[in-house]
């Protein structure tokens, strides 16, 4: 299916890990993440069970992370995100997705997580979406991999604010 590209709007704020303000959504997503760790490097998706999160998986989004340098495609997309796009994004790459994702706070956030094995916290203004519609947006990516080193997926939870 094709998508047309969406113009990025304003810049954002982003942290390593959730404040303790944040959302209560976010704060279950990394309690979560934090829990499915291994004893030793991070968690991967065969840790990562879907029912034993079901308030979030409208919010989820679990991106593949592919090549090099990372390209970054929609693997799984709760329902919030098909509302705010107008269609399923499933099997699509960000790139294709988003106007100027490559050169957007998004993508460096996401290639933090891949880099640095980490966590990438954010609350602020859009970037893609109408300020009409929505007033800002709360996100964490949380970094999975198959081999507990190389970060293959990330596990994102988006709380859009009206």
């Amino acid at each position: 299916m094709h998508h047309p590209k969406i113009a990025a709007l304003g810049e954002t704020e982003e942290a390593p890990e959730p404040p303790e303000d944040c959302h209560p959504k976010i704060r279950e997503a990394y309690a979560y993440w934090r829990r499915i760790h291994p004893e030793s490097g991070l968690p991967g998706r065969q840790h990562f069970e879907p029912t034993e999160i079901p308030g979030l998986l409208r919010h989820v989004r679990l991106l593949d992370v592919e090549g090099t340098p990372p390209r970054f495609k929609v693997r799984i997309a709760g329902t919030q995100y098909g509302e705010r796009l107008g269609s399923d994004a499933t099997g699509c790459y960000l790139d294709a997705l988003f106007e100027g994702f490559e050169e957007s706070r998004f993508h460096r956030a996401l290639l933090r997580v891949v880099e640095q094995k980490s966590p990438v916290w954010r609350r602020g203004p859009l970037q893609w979406f109408s300020r009409e519609q929505y007033s800002g947006v709360e996100r964490i990516h949380l970094p999975l991999a198959r081999d507990s080193r190389t970060v293959d997926m990330v596990l994102t939870v988006t709380i859009f604010q009206n």
